[in-house]
């Protein structure tokens, strides 16, 4: 036991050094990464409580929501190339990135998509599956 307690606060760490990492990024791509590093510390939480299956679930959930967001990143960065040029210290920067959901609508959608499974807003699959680890914390250790 306490040795799934360690695994769980060093999750518990990752979590907290992840989210607040994400937040101090200009570069669309660093947040968002810096932001799977926290959700990777949201799932080492699940598995030193015990909770594989919801662990994998997360893991598969985030997977996808991820996945989706670094796509519309990439037709973000692509859009602003043709506005500023080629430099990936400009394209990149979420400081140059206001305006754009007029250009790319679609984009702008998947995007909001992502964002919102991420957050963890029901219907969007995330939400299941932190609903699932928030679950098993209660069964796990009642407060």
């Amino acid at each position: 036991p306490y040795i799934m307690n360690l695994i769980s606060l060093i999750g518990l760490i990752t979590v907290l050094l992840g989210a607040t990492l994400a937040l101090a990024q200009k570069d669309i791509k660093k947040g968002l990464a810096y932001s799977t590093m926290s959700q990777l510390g949201y799932m080492v939480v699940a598995l030193g409580m015990g909770s594989y299956r919801a662990a994998l679930f997360h893991l598969i959930n985030h997977a996808y929501s991820k996945a989706l967001l670094f796509l519309g990143s990439g037709s973000i960065i692509h859009s602003m190339e043709a506005i500023l040029g080629y430099s990936p210290n400009q394209s990149q920067n979420m400081v140059f990135m206001g305006g754009l959901k007029k250009h790319i609508p679609i984009t702008k959608i998947a995007f909001l998509v992502g964002t919102l499974s991420l957050c963890g807003i029901p219907p969007f699959a995330c939400f299941w599956s932190k609903d699932e680890i928030l679950n098993d914390s209660w069964l796990y250790s009642p407060i």
